[in-house]
């Protein structure tokens, strides 16, 4: 039999206090081994709450049916001033948000008037009568719990199911002209048909709700964060949205919008790349997203074009004449690599072959070069050291990269731009 949903005590969870992640150093928070490991960083709640907070959202409450350590919730309460619904089926964790929530609302010198709840995030009608039935929402975050090690990356791994999460909550959410306010954070790994499969379920609740879907990175050549953000949540601008977070938790993130462009999967020329063309190495998250094209748009010489030779993977590439030209202080790291092809070699990566690279590299001038490529994990540090030996005597002063444009093409030498 399912316990009743109760309040959860702040005072009651007596665990370790830490830096929050990716925040102030002197904000300190509780988290456990499996938090830390989980928990959204600060820096990306921080930023979510500020998109929220220039929306016109519905009055009420923040809901968040699956709370974890409760920072995002924290983040939400304390930027929107807004009251807080957290459901939490852990009681352990329970306890850590709550204490989570109090101290962070001290910290930033705000009133805490959130309620934490141990429970059932899709036991709706058990937990509004806490509230004796007058508890409404103004804004939906729901962050499903995922398996760790899924490959499929399928709806029906999400705990609590989305369907059932969203159908108890629907008839409590307040609602604007654009509808109620929703943010749904899923795996950064949800393909394509998987997308599909979400927005089906939320059109069969609210059809022809405005619809944002948001990728996020930190350059790390994978997609960090995957969001979409529904109704009075939604810009109504932009069907798409990326945002690439700073290296620092002081800086403004740089956030770029789809706008009104129809959106079709690119395709790879395959016009081998030739020698003396810039070779550049995009964000993987920023060409999962769309965005790419119009943002290379801003970034290239005038009348230069620009072709895909590899749109997969963490490496995306294009080819292009001319250096790229950056405006915004963070648009240089929307790019992993760019660089001026110098030679195409066609010799294997391979320990026996490696003095034909390091010819061609101090022909070349290069003093320093980076394996950019798909190597076994064990022999991509021996090559890369022995590279690193052997053209550090050269006294070469130029950097360069090797990488190639798909899987089947020669390696590609490049001096960086």
């Amino acid at each position: 039999m399912q316990e009743p949903p109760r309040l959860a005590d702040s005072e009651s969870y007596q665990g370790e206090a830490v830096p929050i992640p990716n925040g102030p150093s002197a904000l300190l928070v509780h988290l456990d081994n499996t938090a830390r490991r989980l928990t959204t960083p600060w820096q990306i709640c921080m930023i979510r709450a500020e998109l929220l907070r220039k929306c016109s959202l519905p009055e009420g409450a923040i809901l968040d049916p699956a709370c974890g350590a409760g920072l995002q919730v924290s983040a939400l309460a304390n930027a929107l001033k807004k009251d807080v619904l957290a459901i939490e089926s852990n009681q352990e964790r329970a306890e850590m948000a709550a204490a989570n929530l109090a101290r962070i609302s001290a910290w930033l010198g705000n009133e805490n008037t959130g309620s934490v709840i141990i429970g059932d995030g899709t036991n709706s009608t058990s937990i509004i009568k806490l509230f004796e039935n007058k508890k409404q929402i103004s804004l939906f975050y729901f962050d499903p719990a995922r398996p760790s090690g899924s490959t499929t990356h399928d709806l029906s791994e999400m705990r609590p199911l989305l369907n059932e999460v969203l159908d108890a909550w629907k008839s409590h959410l307040n609602e604007t002209d654009f509808g109620p306010a929703i943010v749904l954070d899923l795996s950064p790994r949800l393909s394509e048909l998987r997308r599909s499969q979400v927005e089906e379920l939320i059109e069969e609740r609210w059809p022809k709700i405005a619809k944002t879907w948001q990728w996020a990175s930190r350059g790390s050549g994978r997609i960090d964060r995957l969001s979409l953000w529904l109704g009075a949540a939604a810009d109504p601008q932009n069907e798409r949205r990326f945002i690439r977070i700073p290296p620092s938790i002081h800086s403004e993130p740089l956030i770029l919008g789809s706008g009104e462009h129809n959106f079709s999967n690119p395709i790879e020329d395959r016009t081998f790349p030739r020698k003396g063309e810039v070779l550049t190495m995009l964000d993987s998250a920023l060409v999962s997203s769309g965005i790419a094209p119009s943002w290379l748009k801003t970034v290239l010489q005038e009348g230069d074009e620009f072709q895909w030779q590899n749109i997969t993977g963490r490496r995306p590439i294009i080819t292009h004449r001319e250096a790229l030209s950056f405006e915004h202080p963070l648009d240089s790291k929307l790019i992993q690599a760019s660089g001026r092809i110098v030679s195409l070699i066609r010799s294997p990566l391979e320990m026996e072959h490696l003095h034909n690279f390091v010819e061609k590299s101090i022909d070349a001038g290069i003093g320093k070069l980076t394996l950019r490529v798909s190597l076994n994990p064990e022999l991509q540090p021996v090559i890369q050291r022995e590279l690193d030996i052997c053209l550090r005597r050269s006294g070469g002063a130029k950097t360069g990269f090797i990488t190639r444009a798909s899987e089947e093409d020669h390696l590609l030498l490049c001096i960086d731009e």
